[in-house]
């Protein structure tokens, strides 16, 4: 079901979803090898991954209120808004998903150094 998602979304929300996993990158490599340079980096990556995941919401929710906003009849469309509705979460969804696994990853590279 994601993966039907992530093919049916626009190239903001695809560009906002790999964004998403370059804090993953840098945490697998401050896990394995720890230094304050790896750490110092994975601020600037999250707040990345952030405003990448936000975009990618935003974008979304524009995207479906446009189709709203164009269909001159709403009584048939709701079963589209809905699932437009729910792509657009999809990015939030990765986002702060692969956050939580990415700094979950540095408090076990931080463990290694203590």
């Amino acid at each position: 079901m994601l993966g039907e998602m992530f093919v049916n979304a626009s190239i903001v929300g695809k560009l906002g979803i790999l964004i998403a996993f370059a804090p993953v990158v840098c945490a697998v490599l401050y896990a394995y090898k720890p230094t304050e340079r790896r750490l110092a980096l994975m601020r600037p990556l999250s707040l990345a991954a952030i405003f990448g995941g936000l975009t990618s919401f935003t974008s979304g929710v524009v995207a479906v209120a446009s189709g709203i906003a164009a269909t001159g009849d709403l009584s048939g469309t709701w079963r589209t808004m809905v699932l437009g509705g729910a792509e657009t979460v999809v990015a939030l969804f990765v986002t702060f998903g692969a956050l939580t696994i990415a700094w979950l990853l540095v408090s076990l590279g931080m463990r290694r150094t203590a």
